[in-house]
């Protein structure tokens, strides 16, 4: 992505942020682990594999993403992802969630809707 930034931004007359090899592994292997975790969370908790737990289910892998990319790369994790960004993750990521989940079970790609 960093190849592409400086063309595609002059084309899109904006600046684009870099992307570090750091904050891309951060923000992979944060979400796969928060993913992980809340798996752990979920057995802990007596549900059943594939049981809905609303919240966890739509925000672990943001949460883990986003806290590894800040170990990972703090400075480019802050610049990046301002308090605002954030909130605009953590609010629209569970819509899109349940969104898509809800077409692709009426769609008949999904046994249960969440």
């Amino acid at each position: 992505l960093d190849a592409a930034a400086p063309a595609v931004g002059d084309a899109l007359g904006i600046t684009l942020p870099g992307f570090p090899i750091n904050a891309a592994l951060g923000l992979a292997l944060g979400a796969m682990l928060g993913d992980i975790g809340a798996s752990f969370v979920k057995r802990r908790s007596g549900r059943e594999r594939g049981a809905a737990f609303p919240g966890l289910d739509q925000l672990d892998f943001v949460v883990g993403a986003l806290l590894l990319a800040l170990l990972f790369a703090p400075d480019w994790t802050t610049s990046t992802f301002s308090l605002a960004r954030v909130a605009v993750v953590v609010v629209v990521t569970p819509l899109l969630h349940l969104g898509t989940n809800g077409i692709a079970y009426w769609l008949g790609v999904k046994d249960e809707p969440w």
